[in-house]
């Protein structure tokens, strides 16, 4: 005869988690306690709390509230099946800042108002005594890590206390060996009684060991991160959000706003080997908003290898233009392989003097694809690709604005809008970078920058063509249209059609939307393309491989913008082409 116990529910999910692991849900809520269970009845209080008692299999669901905290996961999943998922309470709002609230200001003058803070506020960290710093951070060195906000608005900084007397919404910071004095010009606002923050905290979502895997952030709005200046020169890169060179994250449906440098960070870290490709990355980034971001939105060396990024708004950022150099752009990535960057809007990036890419594809990266995107309002180059041996495929953006700028081979361009956005190729023999063995990071060998094997399809160019690209060994450009006087190639569009047809393209703004407008005649409709897949751009020969996935599967060029299937193949970026106006809107898609 069996005999049955009947045991507390709390003590049986612990129980069955010592065989078959059983996957627990735990809460957080600002109304919870740490000493608490975690059960949706006894919240923990802090996501912290939740991250360092989840194991494989677990998900923390986090309720609505503001956490100030640095989220440090102990703990990855061990498959697909038992992820660690990270989500906020469908419906509810989860806002986790890297600032704390001060109350304690006094006012000096009209405006201006001081807070003093005991250096140990800051605990380890205090952003108000260190600079932004690193390679290639070219103009604006003086600025601190630090932010001052007034109702989720950041403030300039200014280099001296009279400069925030004159200035509206400024701050000034000065630190000694005990204190931190922070001065800012509120206004007529006081900001004891309205939200005055500062930073305090660098990362917002990162852990402090490397590797971690399977672990998913879903539906976060992180704010007010103060990691510093993140190029691809120091041991390890931080960001506001970040899996610390881990492997199979998912982040999606999160808002990053205000990180002082990079909002989300695919970045190296001390403890990877980087030849082992199956050690790191397979990130999945998609769907969300990465705004005012003082470097770039998405960024990273080598840990973009194997990931997706789709579906993003990345926007404003710089929008300040306090510092800058050669890292800014809405997304940067170095030495990756095989990485897809698809279906994102990036809007506005700016700079004082260089810098402020769109997508930036810089050194080292292979058999990358860059689809489906809408690119406009950058300062400098949409697109920027950078001593990289290919193959990299660009098919079916819409690109509006700045000329692509170049110093890379074996890049395709098919089925792309292109508006007012000329090619700039610049050869680099000065610098050489490394190519790999295909699907793989083990390195065959190194190369300067070449102008070889550059290939042009069925794209659509209005008011700048390809005129001004001068010919290169394996250079191709044909059935493509050249519409309001943009010029075809000097070596090839043997089959193209320049048309004088005016286009009345525009693009317009909306949050969280983009609508883009413009009208064709019948003329482009009649050009018969052919189908851009590996038979028609063949085998690179730098890298030996052509267009392919991160399997070694050839790639067919077989959908549009819109995800649709060409019934055939026709130019630009849509498989519905039609004579008159055509639209095509990119609306924020969230869970």
């Amino acid at each position: 005869m069996r005999r049955m116990f009947l045991l507390p529910a709390a003590f049986v999910v612990f129980v069955l988690g010592c065989g078959d692991s059983v996957a627990r849900q735990i809460h957080v809520s600002k109304a919870g306690s740490d000493s608490a269970s975690g059960s949706r009845a006894e919240p923990y209080l802090t996501i912290n709390k939740a991250a360092g008692v989840a194991r494989p299999g677990d998900t923390i669901t986090v309720h609505a509230g503001t956490y100030r905290e640095w989220i440090k996961p102990l703990h990855g999943g061990s498959d697909e099946s038992n992820r660690i998922i990270y989500r906020a309470a469908r419906g509810e709002k989860v806002i986790v800042k890297g600032s704390e609230r001060i109350t304690a200001w006094k006012q000096q003058d009209e405006g201006v108002w001081k807070a003093e803070l005991p250096n140990t506020f800051f605990a380890q960290y205090n952003p108000y005594s260190l600079k932004v710093s690193g390679g290639w951070l070219n103009y604006g060195n003086w600025h601190h890590r630090g932010d001052v906000y007034l109702n989720d608005e950041a403030f300039q900084e200014m280099e001296t206390a009279e400069e925030v007397r004159e200035t509206k919404h400024s701050w000034h910071c000065e630190v000694d060996e005990k204190v931190t004095t922070i001065r800012a010009n509120f206004g007529t606002a006081n900001p004891n009684t309205k939200q005055a923050e500062i930073n305090v905290r660098e990362c917002l979502f990162m852990p402090e060991i490397t590797g971690l895997k399977y672990i998913t952030i879903d539906g976060f709005h992180f704010m007010h991160a103060a990691p510093n200046w993140a190029p691809p020169v120091i041991e390890l890169q931080t960001g506001a959000v970040g899996p610390r060179m881990g492997k199979h994250w998912i982040i999606e449906n999160c808002t990053v706003v205000n990180s002082r440098c990079v909002g989300i960070t695919l970045g190296q870290a001390p403890g990877v080997d980087y030849e082992d490709i199956e050690a790191f990355g397979d990130h999945i980034v998609r769907n969300n908003v990465i705004r005012r971001c003082g470097q770039a939105g998405i960024a990273g060396q080598k840990g973009a290898t194997r990931s997706v990024i789709s579906g993003n708004l990345i926007e404003e950022t710089n929008y300040r233009r306090e510092f800058g150099g050669w890292e800014t752009a809405a997304i940067k990535f170095h030495n990756s392989v095989d990485t897809v960057i698809s279906a994102n809007l990036i809007r506005g990036v700016y700079h004082q003097k260089e810098g402020a890419f769109g997508i930036w594809i810089d050194f080292g990266n292979q058999g990358i694809r860059i689809t489906r995107n809408i690119i406009y309002n950058t300062q400098a180059a949409t697109i920027f690709l950078e001593m990289n041996h290919g193959p990299t495929l660009v098919d079916n953006n819409v690109i509006a604005g700045k000329a692509i700028r170049s110093n890379s081979e074996g890049t395709v361009f098919a089925h792309n809008l292109f508006v007012d956005c000329g090619y700039k190729y610049n050869p680099d023999t000065k610098r050489r970078s490394q190519y790999f063995k295909p699907h793989t990071t083990k390195t065959v060998g190194s190369k300067t920058g070449t102008a070889q094997d550059e290939k042009w399809f069925n794209n659509i160019f209005v008011r700048t063509g390809l005129d001004d690209v001068k010919d290169g060994p394996g250079y191709v450009s044909d059935y493509n249209v050249f519409l309001e006087g943009a010029a075809k190639s000097t070596f090839g569009d043997d089959s193209s059609m320049v048309n004088p047809y005016v286009s009345g393209f525009a693009i317009k703004d909306e949050p969280s939307k983009a609508t883009v407008k413009f009208s064709v005649n019948e003329n482009p409709l009649r050009l018969r393309c052919p189908q851009v897949d590996a038979e028609l751009c063949g085998v690179f020969p730098t890298v030996g491989q052509t267009i392919e996935d991160r399997y070694g599967n050839p790639v067919k060029v077989s959908s549009d913008i819109n995800g649709t299937t060409f019934t055939r193949p026709i130019v630009g970026p849509l498989a519905n082409l039609k004579k008159g106006l055509n639209t095509i809107t990119w609306l924020l898609k969230q869970d």
